[in-house]
């Protein structure tokens, strides 16, 4: 496992009843109420590019939809 430098936690948008919510990883406690998924990403992705982490976004059936990287990407990489 390579060192992640002074990176913050990653941040997951996850189902929570009918809506969505927002949770850093290792924290057992939602960021905000639930809300709409779309909101949620938004919001996500503020929190994500401070910690200069990961957004991991999981669908309506609990599967991962999406992730993006904000800031762990080394520079050379392409894509």
């Amino acid at each position: 496992m390579m060192a992640r430098g002074n990176l913050g936690p990653n941040v997951w948008v996850v189902r929570h009843g009918s809506h969505f919510s927002i949770k850093e990883e290792g924290v057992n406690a939602h960021l905000v109420p639930p809300i709409r998924q779309r909101l949620a990403i938004t919001i996500a992705r503020f929190v994500a590019r401070a910690n200069r982490s990961e957004l991991i976004v999981q669908g309506r059936k609990g599967r991962i939809r999406f992730r993006d990287s904000h800031g762990a990407d080394s520079r050379r990489a392409r894509g």
